[in-house]
């Protein structure tokens, strides 16, 4: 275990040792939780809405353009 000491702008650097056990690069995002008076940063393996792009894509048999329109014409039957 090491200590940190938090500058005057709350920020922490993290100790080599931690970023070499955990291949952590600049300008990684990290994820901050806490739990009670504990604080667990845990390193994102992944972009989220890198993961998430094209993910309905084969999914899907109309397009968007197709889809907006069923749906409008859903909208002129609620207008009579």
């Amino acid at each position: 275990m090491t200590s940190v000491v938090v500058t005057r702008n709350y920020q922490i650097t993290l100790p080599r040792e931690v970023r070499k056990r955990t291949d952590i690069a600049i300008g990684e995002t990290m994820l901050i939780e806490t739990k009670g008076d504990d604080i667990i940063i845990k390193k994102i393996k992944e972009d989220p809405v890198k993961a998430a792009f094209g993910l309905w894509r084969g999914k899907i048999k109309e397009s968007s353009i197709e889809y907006v329109d069923k749906l409008r014409e859903t909208w002129k039957d609620r207008e009579r």
